[in-house]
C-alpha cells in the first residue's frame, strides 16, 4: 500500500499554512508515489466558531490590541494554565466531521505546523482512533507551553534554534525527540539568485543602499508612521515599499510620496517573486513574523523591526535582537536614529549579516524528509503494479 501523509495546520495567520504547503510540495517532488494532503483544521470548526476565533485573533487581539494578545499569550504560557488551550482545541475542532476525515484518510504520518493540530492528533493517537506517527514543526522562535502538550505522542519536534531545544528539554521533552532543523522554506525560495542581477532587473544598480519595507498587511496603523518618517527625512536610500493586498495603505503611501515629491521609492501592492526584492535589498523593515524572519535569516538580510509586537512575534524579535540579527525600533524617532547610523556606517549591516551566516540553515525541509523516511523505512510501490 502506498503510504499517506497528512499535514494539518490552522490559519490563525498565514505562516502555518505556507509552511504546510512547502512541506507538501517538497515531499511530493522527492517521492511522487506518496499520497499527501494538507488540512486546515479551521474548516472543521462550526462556521460561527471559526469566524469568532479567527476574527478575535487576527483582527482584534493580534492586530489592533496587541497588549490584550500579549496578556493572553503570557497567561497561557504556563504548565497548568496551558491546559485550558487544550480544552479550547477540543471544543473547537474535536467533532464527528473531523474524526471522520482523519479516520477515512488514515494517515501513516502526520506533520503538524500548528499546536492545535498536534494537540488534536495526540488525542486521536491516545484513543487509538489512528496509528499515525506524529511530527510537529514549530513555526516561531520561542517555545510556548502549548507546543509541549503533545510530546508523549510525537516522534519529533522540529525547532528553529538551539535555545528552543534547551527550553523544550527543561520542560521535560526528551532530548532525542528535538530536532534543530530550522523552519522549512520552499524549493523556489532556496534557489540561488545573483544579487547584482536582481538589482539590475529592479533598476537599483546605483550604488545606494536598498531598503525593503514590508507594510504588514492590514496593520497599516503601525507601519505607516515609520514609512512617513522615512519619506519626509529624505534619506538617500533606494526604498521599496510592499503594501501587499492592503489597497488603502498603498493609496495612503502614494499620496504622501506625491506630496513630498519623493523619487527614490517604489510603492507596490501584492507581488510574486518577493525573493528577488529581498535578494536585492541591504536592509529589511518588517514585523517579526516567523516566516519572514526565517527568509531574512536564510538570505542573511539584516532586519529593522517596527511592529508593536505581542505574543510569539515579541518572542521572535527578542531572539533576533539578542543574537544581533536585527534592530528593534519602538517609535519613528528611534527608527530614524537607527537609519541615520546605518547611512553613516553601513558596516552595521555587514556585522548583522555576518552574525546570520553562522546561524544559517539551508536544508530544514530535506532534513525533515530524511528523518521521516529513515525512521519509517518507506517502501513505495510503483503505481503501475498496484
Amino acid at each position: 500500500m502506498i503510504k499517506k501523509i497528512l499535514i494539518p495546520y490552522a490559519t490563525y495567520g498565514n505562516g502555518h499554512k505556507v509552511v504546510a504547503n512547502y512541506i507538501k510540495e517538497r515531499f511530493e517532488k522527492k517521492n511522487p508515489d506518496i499520497k499527501i494532503e494538507t488540512l486546515d483544521i479551521l474548516d472543521y470548526a462550526t462556521p460561527f466558531m471559526r469566524k469568532v476565533s479567527k476574527g478575535l485573533f487576527e483582527k482584534t487581539m493580534f492586530a489592533k490590541n496587541p497588549i490584550i494578545w500579549e496578556l493572553i499569550y503570557r497567561f497561557y504560557n504556563h504548565k497548568f494554565r496551558s491546559l485550558g488551550m487544550r480544552k479550547l482545541c477540543y471544543h473547537l475542532f474535536d467533532n464527528d466531521k473531523m474524526r471522520s476525515k482523519i479516520e477515512d484518510y488514515n494517515p501513516d504520518i502526520i506533520i503538524s505546523t500548528h499546536f492545535f493540530a498536534s494537540i488534536l492528533a495526540s488525542k486521536y493517537l491516545k484513543n487509538n482512533l489512528i496509528q499515525s506517527k506524529l511530527y510537529t514543526v514549530i513555526t516561531d522562535y520561542e517555545v510556548h507551553e502549548v507546543w509541549t502538550k503533545s510530546f508523549k505522542y510525537e516522534e519529533a519536534i522540529i525547532v528553529s534554534n538551539k535555545e528552543m531545544s534547551k527550553e523544550l528539554t527543561s520542560k521535560g521533552v526528551p532530548k532525542n525527540k528535538i530536532k534543530v532543523f530550522g523552519i522549512p522554506l520552499s524549493d523556489a525560495f532556496c534557489a540561488e539568485l545573483d544579487v547584482n542581477t536582481c538589482k539590475k532587473k529592479l533598476k537599483l544598480d546605483n550604488g545606494k543602499l536598498t531598503i525593503l519595507f514590508f507594510g504588514g498587511g492590514n496593520n497599516s496603523s503601525v507601519s505607516f508612521p515609520f514609512l512617513e518618517h522615512l519619506i519626509r527625512e529624505k534619506y538617500d536610500f533606494n526604498i521599496i515599499f510592499i503594501a501587499g493586498k492592503n489597497n488603502d495603505l498603498r493609496k495612503q503611501v502614494n499620496d504622501i510620496v506625491k506630496k513630498e515629491g519623493t523619487k527614490n521609492i517604489q510603492v507596490l501592492g501584492f507581488v510574486n517573486g518577493v525573493k528577488e526584492y529581498m535578494t536585492a535589498s541591504d536592509l529589511v523593515i518588517t514585523k517579526p513574523g516567523g516566516l519572514t524572519v526565517t527568509e531574512c535569516l536564510f538570505l542573511k538580510k539584516p532586519m529593522l523591526l517596527i511592529n508593536k509586537s505581542a505574543g510569539q512575534e515579541k518572542a521572535n524579535y527578542k531572539y533576533l535582537v539578542k543574537n544581533k540579527f536585527a534592530l528593534k525600533a519602538s517609535n519613528p524617532k528611534e527608527f530614524g536614529t537607527y537609519l541615520t547610523k546605518i547611512a553613516k556606517n553601513p558596516q552595521i549591516l555587514k556585522k548583522m549579516s555576518d552574525n546570520m551566516a553562522q546561524d544559517k540553515k539551508k536544508t530544514a525541509i530535506d532534513e525533515l524528509y530524511s528523518l521521516v523516511m529513515k525512521e519509517h523505512k518507506f517502501k513505495v510501490i510503483n503505481k503501475r503494479k498496484v
